[in-house]
């Protein structure tokens, strides 16, 4: 699952999904948020809710890899 919202939006749940785990060592955030289209997505996690509107999966996109 994901949330879409803004890439505001995504940064924020990034940083109080990241704040709430106290991640230390190699690990530093949740989730890396990603522009699809104009719309950004992030990682769901089950723990921290959000009033984003809840996704089942990101678009597809083709990405050519180097």
């Amino acid at each position: 699952m994901y949330y879409k919202g803004t890439q505001a939006e995504c940064d924020a749940y990034n940083a109080f999904v990241t704040s709430g785990q106290n991640y230390i060592g190699t690990t530093t955030q949740w989730a890396e948020p990603r522009e699809v289209d104009g719309f950004w997505y992030i990682i769901k996690n089950s723990n921290y809710l959000s009033e984003m509107e809840e996704v089942e999966a990101m678009p597809i996109v083709d990405e050519e890899i180097f």
